[in-house]
């Protein structure tokens, strides 16, 4: 896979993410390279996008939780819900496969954010880190 084609793959995905769920996102981290392994053994290239907003209240998680899965699962995307213990619980989903490595959606009421880490691609990563 193509550095820039990782790149897109996961910024795509990010932002079809929160396009559903609506609100102001902005920019946490990203989208920037990391060193991966790739298949065949070399060092390659991978992207880590994330995105976050103001949370939300009453039952609007659990119907942006709905409407994520929904979504990553038409991207093949294979999604695990979660919920931290106590009469509070933090939420959320992840998802593995399809275009990603991995992406996250955490619906907590003080803060909501999208991570998505893409698949392994070839490149160097010092070529490719963006200037801070």
């Amino acid at each position: 896979m193509d550095p820039s084609d990782a790149e897109k793959s996961i910024v795509d995905i990010v932002k079809e993410s929160t396009d559903a769920v609506g609100g102001d996102w902005t920019l946490y981290r990203g989208p920037d390279a990391e060193v991966c392994e790739q298949s065949n053994g070399e060092e390659g290239a991978r992207f880590v996008y994330i995105l976050e907003r103001a949370g939300a209240d009453g039952s609007a998680p659990e119907t942006d939780i709905a409407t994520i899965e929904a979504l990553w699962k038409s991207k093949g995307i294979t999604t695990e819900r979660f919920a931290s213990g106590g009469a509070d619980p933090l939420t959320g989903i992840r998802g593995v496969g399809g275009p990603v490595t991995s992406v996250g959606f955490n619906a907590y009421p003080q803060r909501y954010s999208v991570t998505g880490v893409s698949k392994c691609s070839s490149g160097n990563v010092k070529d490719l880190r963006q200037p801070e």
